[in-house]
């Protein structure tokens, strides 16, 4: 038996993707003790892993989504919003998360840690006890690389002579401009630990620290790089059937008449951090109305009574607070999403093509590898005017190179055990250290 230490963000994009992995080392016979936020804990729990509280003193609350604590408005989108997001949220918050999961990593003594590779202080903690960690990076593959743009600016890559030089370029704004600030404050926080000093860029760390690199989704949807620093394990996505218990809605008998009648059926979410539905999903619901589709929205953070009353819903939407994607998807012609990493892996890997809108956190990039990969367009804004919604869903759904390209990634993504790969991988990382230890 293994004892296993999973450290999550408190945000639905970071615990969510981890369950399945969780479920899977439960059900191996490994124990498994996970620190998160109490928002998830019936979520954690049904795995069957023991549940600890996060009570670090931290700028935004642990028992929400961390990611609703950024202000959309105040941030902005690209490297100016990432800038926030990642020194308040990402950065800042080590020394406490660090003094609070101390303890818990004494009492708990795992074998190995898996963490998320947003959270900086468990590898960091067990870097210091001798502890093995498997980072799972649940984002858009963000190693910087002579041959892509810095992370957050969501350009296209490019290994030219000239697009090199371009990287470079952009690469020592960033780093030395824009995220000064984040970067000094990682550097200081880490010396203050007792751990590195590690070379480079900040963001590239949770590689040194890491025994394996897990990365979800597939090479294919990734920018090639010819100087990665170490082999990274893709694993495709971890599948989340089963997470949330499903009873489908009074209106589901309009899913399988509009499949059966061949009119498209288009999915809207607005994410699960965002709580401004005014951004993506009304203008959606303004975009489709009249048009011959059926529309299904998700309000996820609202009650959707409250986001859109009843009788100002047009006939053709069926408007809903939550649908688990593994029902809904397998339905869909188009996804309408802000860009989620998360929900954009999972609807490739039912072949459904997407419409991306998004400009905060790392959305800008998820909507770069959408446009770059062929499968869907992005209309890179945050809040999308009806009329360029309206034309995007209107493209993808008449140019069938969309569809084609995302079912050849459903195809990519159907050669991936996802969560079975993940468990195997951190079982293997816990033995071969123990194996090291006990050579020596």
């Amino acid at each position: 038996m293994t004892r296993v230490l999973i450290t999550t963000v408190p945000a639905a994009g970071h615990v969510r993707p981890t369950v399945p992995i969780a479920r899977h080392l439960v059900a191996a016979g490994h124990e498994v003790v996970w620190y998160g936020g109490r928002r998830f804990r019936p979520m954690i729990e049904r795995t069957g892993a023991r549940f600890v509280p996060i009570t670090a003193d931290l700028r935004f609350d642990p028992d929400g989504d961390a990611l609703e604590s950024t202000d959309g408005d105040r941030t902005g989108g690209g490297i100016r919003g990432l800038r926030a997001v990642v020194h308040d949220i990402f950065v800042a918050s080590i020394p406490a998360y660090a003094a609070d999961l101390e303890r818990h990593i004494d009492a708990v003594a795992p074998d190995v840690v898996l963490t998320d590779h947003t959270f900086m202080a468990s590898p960091l903690l067990a870097r210091r006890r001798g502890i093995p960690t498997v980072v799972f990076a649940l984002g858009p593959l963000a190693v910087s690389s002579i041959d892509t743009a810095p992370f957050g600016t969501g350009l296209a890559p490019s290994s030219s002579t000239l697009g090199r030089l371009r990287n470079r370029a952009l690469a020592l704004l960033v780093q030395q401009v824009l995220l000064r600030r984040a970067q000094s404050a990682a550097r200081r926080i880490v010396a203050g630990m007792g751990a590195g000093p590690f070379p480079g860029f900040f963001a590239d760390w949770s590689l040194y620290l890491a025994d394996r690199y897990l990365q979800a989704g597939a090479p294919e949807f990734e920018y090639p790089r010819s100087d990665l620093p170490r082999p990274i394990d893709f694993i495709g996505i971890t599948d989340q059937k089963g997470v949330d218990h499903f009873e489908p809605p009074a209106w589901w008998t309009d899913v399988e008449r509009a499949r059966a009648s061949g009119v498209p059926i288009v999915v809207t979410t607005q994410g699960s951090a965002s709580t401004k539905h005014g951004q993506l999903l009304l203008p959606a619901v303004e975009a489709l109305a009249g048009r011959d589709v059926l529309h299904v929205a998700t309000t996820v953070t609202r009650e959707p009574a409250d986001v859109l009353p009843a009788d100002r819903r047009p006939v053709n939407l069926r408007l809903e607070r939550f649908v688990p994607f593994t029902e809904l998807l397998p339905h869909a012609d188009l996804l309408v999403t802000n860009g989620g990493y998360g929900g954009v892996q999972t609807s490739l890997s039912f072949g459904v093509p997407l419409v991306v809108a998004g400009r905060t956190e790392d959305k800008m990039e998820t909507g770069a590898r959408v446009r770059w990969s062929g499968t869907g367009v992005s209309v890179d804004a945050d809040q999308p005017s009806p009329a360029a919604l309206g034309r995007a869903v209107d493209r993808v759904l008449a140019d069938g190179s969309f569809r084609t390209r995302a079912r050849r990634f459903r195809d990519v993504y159907a050669r991936y055990s996802g969560a079975a790969t993940a468990a195997r991988i951190i079982v293997d990382t816990a033995t071969a250290a123990g194996h090291r230890r006990t050579v020596a």
